[in-house]
């Protein structure tokens, strides 16, 4: 069903985002707790042992061999946390993706890193 519109959820996380810009901008010193608690955490802990061993090809990570998936989560979510990520560019693509259909990339994104 192709819609128009965009659904409530990703609605507040755009506004989440736009609310902590303005938050960051103020005299706060920056380490406000709600600043921590709306960073969304990723579970690496779903990911398969060889999509893990894909990331970490693909990024150089240097690893000592035989890690087990515990160890690989640590390396890669510490890693994957380090990645900038300009909020504005990736919100915007993906409205343009939703209101658009698309399940495949058609821009080419530079994100500088790699």
């Amino acid at each position: 069903a192709r819609h128009l519109y965009i659904c409530d959820f990703h609605k507040n996380l755009i506004q989440s985002v736009r609310n902590r810009r303005k938050r960051k901008g103020s005299d706060d010193d920056g380490d406000s707790p709600v600043q921590d608690i709306d960073t969304p955490e990723v579970d690496l802990y779903q990911l398969q042992v060889n999509t893990l061993r894909r990331y970490k090809r693909h990024f150089k990570l240097q690893t000592r061999p035989g890690l087990n998936k515990a160890q690989l989560v640590e390396i890669i979510g510490c890693h994957f946390r380090t990645i900038p990520v300009n909020e504005k560019d990736t919100l915007t693509y993906f409205i343009y993706s939703v209101k658009h259909d698309k399940n495949k990339p058609d821009l080419k994104m530079d994100s500088g890193v790699h």
